[in-house]
């Protein structure tokens, strides 16, 4: 059992590496003009990610002592935004909750995630940015992973495709992909191993704001588009032996742009089918609206991380592809409820 083994000492090693990956990542911020912020981990539904349904429900009591359904968040992110206004650039590391309704190896009801945004820079910055603060976990994980690896890892530019180019590589390999398909993870495999065993960023997602069909790649409400181009300002890391570890983009800065890509989402669909009011995101339009006197429209970029996964990565380097429920001590997953 899980617990026996946490306290026999079978995860001492996995508990050290994941701190000193953490601190790592704290350093990096620090030498980067990044502030750590607070963010609620109770939140309406402007903490939940593109697909409502995995939201996290909790109920909480006003001061009448009436019901009031909240979520525990899934990301900080729209927080984050409104703090780039004070700070520019601005991080946190907390738990992430999801809604996962059947055991995989690679997703968790309960992970670290850590989230940076930021007002001076857009996708190269950012993509610089990500790939900086990954290495730095890296470099900081010698001792755990395999050093060949990982040093090339470090000492190699992780590769950059976009979307529409990944298509032909994976269909040159075999694999049945539409435009508009969101990648299996067979496939985010397959593309990280044709392109040198590299982590990947993959850019320039379509811009489908509610599918027509299952599968579809669905990003964010709030992601920047090129509308001529019908794509979407953004990148998706691919780990080696992982698949996506990170979802980045280039914000919506329009209050009225962005308002309109709300209510034209599957997640604006989902809320009004589960009787939860879309005047929750009431408060975030009004971040747009504010300009400080300095921006038409302040527009900023960022990035959540799923931590758990770059342990994984970093594990993966020994020689066996690993489940996400052994980067992590405790996993919350439906297969590990009781403990």
């Amino acid at each position: 059992m899980r617990h026996l083994d946490v306290t026999s000492g079978k995860y001492v090693e996995l508990t050290a590496m994941r701190a000193k990956l953490l601190k790592a990542a704290r350093d990096w911020f620090d030498a980067n003009s990044f502030t750590e912020v607070p963010c609620p981990h109770i939140t309406g539904a402007t903490g939940s990610c593109e697909w409502f349904p995995n939201a996290m429900p909790v109920t909480m009591y006003d001061v009448k002592g009436d019901e009031h359904g909240m979520f525990l968040r899934q990301t900080a992110q729209l927080y984050l935004e409104g703090f780039t206004h004070a700070h520019n650039r601005v991080y946190t590391i907390g738990p992430s909750f999801r809604q996962e309704r059947r055991a995989t190896d690679r997703h968790l009801c309960e992970f670290t995630l850590i989230e940076l945004e930021g007002r001076d820079f857009e996708l190269p910055g950012l993509l610089s940015h990500v790939e900086g603060l990954i290495k730095a976990m890296f470099e900081s994980a010698m001792d755990y992973g395999a050093p060949e690896k990982l040093s090339k890892f470090i000492n190699r530019p992780f590769n950059e495709i976009k979307y529409a180019d990944s298509l032909g590589l994976l269909r040159g390999a075999g694999y049945e992909i539409d435009n508009g398909d969101d990648f299996t993870p067979a496939q985010e495999l397959k593309l990280c191993e044709l392109l040198g065993g590299l982590p990947t960023f993959v850019t320039h997602f379509p811009a489908i704001l509610n599918p027509t069909k299952e599968g579809q790649a669905i990003k964010f409400f709030s992601m920047k588009r090129d509308v001529e181009a019908d794509e979407t300002i953004c990148a998706d890391l691919l780990l080696p032996e992982v698949g996506e570890a990170v979802g980045s983009a280039v914000r919506e800065g329009d209050p009225v742009v962005c308002k309109a890509q709300f209510e034209a989402s599957i997640m604006y669909k989902h809320m009004v089918e589960r009787g939860t009011d879309p005047n929750q995101f009431s408060w975030y339009f009004e971040v747009l609206s504010k300009t400080n006197g300095k921006y038409p429209y302040p527009q900023s970029s960022g990035c959540g991380i799923g931590f758990e996964r770059v342990v994984q990565c970093i594990m993966a380097t020994n020689g066996e592809r690993q489940s996400i429920k052994d980067a992590i001590e405790i996993p919350r997953a439906p297969d590990f409820l009781m403990i």
